[in-house]
Parts: C-alpha cells; sequence; structure tokens
C-alpha cells in the first residue's frame, strides 16, 4: 500500500511516552490456552532519561536509557506469514497464528529490485518515534553483521543495552541480500521491571515519486524474556507509528537475537 509522506508525517506520534518503553504492569502473561493482548504502550523504570544524538537519515540517530531488571524467565515464539488483515493477538503456546501466505502464480522478487525503490525507514519506538533510513543498495542492508552486537557493531541502537541489525532476508529471517523480505534482529540487555526491546512501529519502502509503503505481511518472528509481550508482532504491520513490537530481552539467551521479518506487497505480489 502506498500513501503520501505528509500522512505519515502527521502519524508519527510519539508511542512510547517521555518515560521510555512499557511498564511491568503491562507485561502480565495469559494463562496456557489464552492469547496475550497486543501492546500499544512503552514506559520504562530506567533510571537515566532517554538522549538521543546522530543524524537519522543515514541511519547513525542513538538514544540512550537504562533500566534495572529483576525476574527471570524466558519465552520464544515464532510464526510464518500471516496477512495484515489478521488483528487477533498471537497465542504463544502456538507456533504459528495463521495460514501461510498465498502467494500468486509468478515468484516474489526481491526487496532490492522493487521498480522505483531508493530507501528503507525503520520505524523504531524507544522514546518516541526514531526513523533510521538506509538506501536500498548500502552497506547496513546488504550485509549480516556478526553477534555480539555493539555500539561499534549494529545499523540501529534504540538505548545504550539495545542494539539491532537490519537486512534483506528469506521468509524465515535468514539473511539473503536477493531476499524478499526485511527483517530487524538484534538484542536488548534488560529484564523486568525495564519494559521489552525490539520497539518497531513499521518498516517503510520509500519511492522516487515520495510515496511510502508500509510491510504487509508478518512473515514470522522471536520473543525472548520476561518482558516480551506476545501478540505485539501485528503491530508492526497496522499501519500506525503510534503502536509497536515489544520482543522482550536477550539476558538469558545471550546467542540468540530478538526479531521481526515483514513482507511488502509490492515485493511478494510483483506485478
Amino acid at each position: 500500500m502506498h500513501v503520501h509522506r505528509l500522512g505519515l508525517v502527521l502519524a508519527a506520534l510519539t508511542a512510547c511516552g517521555p518515560d521510555g518503553r512499557a511498564d511491568a504492569t503491562d507485561t502480565a502473561t495469559a494463562p496456557t490456552g489464552t492469547t496475550a493482548p497486543a501492546s500499544t504502550s512503552s514506559s520504562s523504570s530506567g533510571d537515566v532519561a532517554p538522549t538521543s544524538t546522530g543524524d537519522a537519515s543515514t541511519g547513525t540517530l542513538t538514544t540512550t536509557t537504562t533500566g534495572t531488571t529483576e525476574e527471570p524467565g524466558t519465552t520464544t515464539a515464532l510464526t510464518t506469514a500471516v496477512d495484515t488483515s489478521t488483528t487477533e493477538p498471537v497465542d504463544p503456546s502456538t507456533t504459528t497464528v495463521g495460514p501461510k501466505l498465498d502467494l500468486p502464480a509468478e515468484m516474489p522478487i526481491p526487496v532490492k529490485d522493487i521498480p522505483g525503490l531508493v530507501s528503507i525507514t525503520f520505524y523504531e519506538s524507544t522514546s518516541g518515534v526514531m526513523e533510521f533510513t538506509f538506501s536500498v543498495d548500502g552497506p547496513e542492508l546488504n550485509t549480516l553483521l556478526a553477534d555480539p552486537l555493539s555500539n561499534a557493531n549494529r545499523d540501529i541502537e534504540g538505548t545504550s543495552v539495545e542494539f539491532y541489525d537490519v537486512y534483506y532476508s528469506d521468509v524465515d529471517g535468514v539473511f539473503d541480500p536477493l531476499g524478499s523480505y526485511l527483517t530487524i534482529a538484534g538484542s536488548f540487555g534488560a529484564k523486568l521491571p525495564a519494559g521489552g526491546g525490539l520497539n518497531l512501529a513499521e518498516i517503510s519502502l520509500n519511492f522516487d515519486n515520495n510515496e511510502l509503503e508500509f510491510g504487509s505481511f508478518l512473515a514470522s518472528f522471536v520473543g525472548l524474556g520476561d518482558n516480551y509481550i506476545a501478540g505485539s508482532e501485528v503491530n508492526a504491520i497496522d499501519n500506525n507509528l503510534d503502536t509497536h513490537t515489544t520482543m522482550g530481552n536477550t539476558v538469558d539467551t545471550p546467542g540468540q537475537r530478538l526479531r521481526v521479518t515483514l513482507g511488502f506487497k509490492s515485493s511478494l505480489m510483483p506485478g
């Protein structure tokens, strides 16, 4: 779906509020067999006010904030291809939230081959919505960064303990420079009572005619830790910058990454 940039600017309201991430009171876990509601708030109990530096247009804008954490616990969720019309909360006890995307007969095309595409913007909501824009042919989207991610080894920094890698991928979030999907994956080093990390509001394709297209399909994701909000994943494809994902933390799983992978109509349904 293409919308005018003016609408985007009016939509880019603060998602997290002045205090940062989701409070621990927003992360209650639903009993087995029920669904946990998606979160649309993100305030933190961190003791350092967030600060922003850098140039968002080059992907170097950073925000820092910290928070202390307590209770242990880790959950993981993984799903495959969900139509954007699906808005029901995700049941964390299952590995799929809906049928696989029924693609047309023609093959999907690489994201970078979409006609007229010039750049891609990731809208991250640590303390208000921040835009990180990368060229289609730039190194960020065409390179998989090695772990561990850090301030010196990342594409996006949310807080001083939150680092993300963005890249072209397949439906499962596996790096592929000719992939038809876009992935943001990384680490967040704070448990409850700090709110969960990887707060993705949207990803947009930016075209040479000044139009843009938000993601249409939730392809797959990974949520970890005690401050992961199951069901928040669909917020990455609701075309609303006031909502976002909350994918948790990697404190107890340093060898794993939080992740959200999205598909776009322009690459999955070309023509």
